[in-house]
């Protein structure tokens, strides 16, 4: 075999007996469910902040909105109400890095039932509590914390169950991806901002598996919120 070819089997090898993981970004507890978010009650849809739930959508709808290219710039130094999806209030880590340049008003991410008495969407709603308290932009984001595992060759020596509990013996790839929109205001137009996933790899043993995947969570975002940021940041311009 080619060099090309045994390095393609070796990846499926190792795909096939690392565990993967995918878990939300307000829902990124220890995945034994120890550490889980019991407010926790699924994500937001994109279509809940730009497309409308009723009513025609026609032709002349489209063209009218083709025919309006100007892009939505973040307002840098104005004020954001800035969105989790899925969570209850943004994370911390968000609200530092987005404070340094925007004034921020967090608003709820959990999803809401869907209510057949409302006559406007959610959307419209939300876009008319932003006009209200003065805020002419939006910005929603999502995240997913992709987690894959290999056995370290330490993993072996199993006949030492006191220093085999302190040896790294696994491995843990992680990475974060986010995205997220900007809408603004007053005419319903939106950006998605898309930053380069952000990896980490980090070894533990079976007794700090645990804390040792909550610390990796914690850089990830970090690291993923400050590459979301500059890419507001340099848009604004």
């Amino acid at each position: 075999m080619t060099r090309g070819i045994w390095r393609l089997v070796g990846l499926a090898c190792l795909v096939t007996v690392a565990g993967c993981s995918v878990r939300s970004i307000s829902n990124s507890g220890y995945p034994d469910g120890s550490q889980a978010n019991w407010g926790y009650r699924g994500e937001l849809q994109e279509a809940d902040l730009i497309v409308p739930e009723s009513g025609p959508i026609g032709e002349q709808q489209i063209a009218g909105a083709l025919a309006d290219r100007t892009p939505v710039v973040p307002l840098r130094g104005n004020r954001l109400v800035l969105i989790q999806s899925g969570a209850m209030q943004p994370d911390s880590a968000m609200l530092d890095v987005l404070g340094r340049d925007f004034q921020l008003v967090p608003f709820s991410g959990v999803p809401q039932g869907r209510n057949k008495d409302h006559t406007q969407d959610y959307a419209s709603r939300l876009r008319l509590m932003a006009a209200e308290g003065g805020v002419f932009q939006i910005l929603c984001y999502w995240g997913e914390l992709e987690a894959g595992r290999e056995g370290e060759a330490g993993k072996a020596v199993s006949w030492l169950p006191i220093v085999g509990a302190v040896v790294p013996d696994e491995s843990q790839h992680m990475r974060i991806v986010l995205r997220a929109i900007l809408l603004d205001v007053g005419s319903g137009r939106w950006r998605m901002f898309t930053p380069p996933p952000v990896d980490d790899e980090r070894l533990s043993a079976s007794l700090t598996r645990r804390s040792s995947d909550q610390l990796q969570v914690e850089r990830l975002k970090r690291e993923g919120y400050a590459s979301l940021a500059r890419s507001l940041v340099e848009a604004a311009g």
